[in-house]
């Protein structure tokens, strides 16, 4: 308590116009740190800034999956041959009246070896 009371007494022997300053500039630093921290301050606009890119390219990229998923879709709707391919592919399905040949590769164990 008893710096608080030599400031308020250095304080007291100020000029106007040094109370005028010093008040001048905590008023300063008191907006100064409302403008960068606060709610609506400048590092949350650029947090929300940061965000707002990440999800623009975000969306660029689902866009594009969209794209090549819905050009699966109307292929599958309008060619048979695309019909084939995605049975043959992914459902290993084959023609009646085909043959599935399956090649094994050996494995270099010492047991086949012998």
């Amino acid at each position: 308590m008893r710096w608080f009371k030599s400031l308020k007494d250095s304080i007291l022997k100020w000029t106007k116009a040094q109370k005028t300053l010093a008040l001048g500039l905590v008023l300063i630093i008191a907006m100064v740190l409302a403008a960068v921290f606060s709610d609506k301050g400048f590092m949350n606009v650029y947090d929300f800034t940061e965000e707002l890119n990440y999800l623009k390219k975000s969306n660029a990229v689902l866009a594009k999956e969209n794209a090549h998923i819905q050009k699966e879709i109307d292929a599958l709707k309008s060619d048979p041959y695309a019909v084939e391919i995605l049975a043959r592919d992914k459902l290993n399905l084959v023609k009646p009246g085909e043959t599935v040949y399956q090649i094994v590769r050996e494995s270099n164990s010492p047991e086949r070896a012998r």
